[in-house]
């Protein structure tokens, strides 16, 4: 009936044939780069499947700041948490490149849910992924380099594209949403890109960053993220 449930994924804890049953439920959606999908706060009144596209998930720290707490792309089901447990949504989500995705409401997923007998793996994936959560907003020990060019690796594993030039990041993530993201200021994270720039390790543009250099930002960064493709 199921796969391995050790994932906090819906579509991974789900077989083939379940997931089609569950893509099938849904209406075929397009937002543009930069488009907020769900708003931290709303109520849950549908999920979205994303077939492609990678979208980025922020919270409202108690200082007010915004954080990000991760960037999702295809498999990903954004918003069931919500849907599942009948709790307003706990983070903004939004496009950093353009999307295409299934929506399903959540009255729809709940009636799957409960037709399938999921439930107890269904909230076993909410619980892990709160935890994955929580822990994706503790920072790194590291200082601004090292936790920039971190996040620079994990950019490039989940939307980079390789080309002669090096991997290519096209997307609408903005240096504050760096700074966010690792906990700094954005005065520091503009720093640091000058600095890589000037050291040739990355080139910067409109809605879009290269890396050059993957090994040289693997040696500043806490740890090797990277895995070949």
């Amino acid at each position: 009936m199921v796969a391995d449930d050790s994932s906090v994924r819906i579509m991974d804890i789900l077989d083939e044939r379940l997931r089609g049953a569950l893509e099938g439920l849904g209406s075929l959606v397009h937002f543009d780069a930069g488009q907020t999908i769900f708003w931290e706060g709303q109520p849950s009144r549908s999920v979205l499947i994303i077939r492609e596209g990678h979208l980025k998930v922020t919270r409202h720290a108690a200082d007010g700041t915004e954080v990000i707490l991760g960037i999702f792309g295809p498999g990903e089901v954004m918003g069931d948490e919500g849907a599942l447990m009948d709790e307003p949504r706990s983070a903004k989500v939004t496009t950093i490149t353009a999307v295409i995705g299934l929506d399903i409401s959540a009255e729809q997923l709940l009636d799957f849910v409960e037709q399938q007998h999921l439930w107890p793996l269904m909230y076993r994936a909410v619980v892990q992924r709160r935890r994955q959560m929580s822990q994706r907003v503790l920072l790194s020990n590291l200082d601004v380099k090292g936790r920039l060019a971190d996040w620079l690796l994990h950019l490039a594993k989940e939307v980079g594209r390789e080309t002669e030039q090096g991997w290519v990041l096209e997307t609408t993530l903005s240096q504050q949403d760096l700074a966010a993201r690792i906990g700094a200021s954005r005065d520091a994270v503009a720093i640091e890109l000058r600095r890589l720039r000037e050291s040739k390790l990355v080139s910067t543009g409109r809605r879009r960053l290269v890396l050059h250099d993957l090994e040289a930002l693997r040696r500043l960064s806490s740890e090797d993220r990277w895995s070949h493709r």
